[in-house]
């Protein structure tokens, strides 16, 4: 009798194991991904991205811009939209366009990401930025971690910025 319940139990508990895996997937899901996956509701959706959504779209390393850079793939559900690309151009928009001043240090972020494909676009609104305002360039770099890498380093040095 003893053996029955003791299997019983261990059933019941493999049960609510097993229903809780999902969930450990969600909380395993980082912030940054929970609001790419947010942002891409709204874009498939074609409803309009709140700006606080879409600024912390902007990757905050490496890893988080790879996550943002795989929507492009073919196996992604993003893949065969061009959600990437103008997702990133909303984000030099508010800055380049519509002058919200507070997308002006992450489009910068974003711009040190560039790379590939797409660097010559996120070139072209950096130099858009640095036209807007050269000193303001210039001094809002100063300290940051992507003021080393290119298009802002080269950038920099070739403004003078100091």
């Amino acid at each position: 009798m003893s053996k029955i319940l003791t299997v019983s139990v261990l059933i019941f508990i493999s049960f609510l194991t097993l229903g809780n895996s999902t969930e450990l997937v969600t909380l395993n899901e980082t912030v940054y991904e929970k609001n790419l996956n947010t942002v891409s509701e709204f874009y498939l959706e074609e409803k309009e991205i709140p700006k606080s959504f879409l600024i912390r779209l902007v990757p905050g390393n490496y890893a988080e811009f790879g996550i943002y850079y795989a929507t492009t793939g073919p196996n992604h559900k993003l893949g065969k939209t061009n959600f990437f690309y103008d997702t990133t151009r909303l984000i030099f928009v508010e800055v380049t366009s519509e002058k919200n001043n507070e997308f002006y240090l992450p489009s910068l972020k974003l711009i040190s990401f560039a790379d590939g494909e797409y660097a010559e676009d996120f070139i072209e609104y950096l130099e858009i930025i640095i036209k807007m305002d050269k000193d303001k360039f210039c001094k809002s770099i100063i300290g940051k971690e992507y003021a080393n890498r290119n298009p802002i380093k080269y950038h920099s040095e070739s403004n003078k910025c100091e």
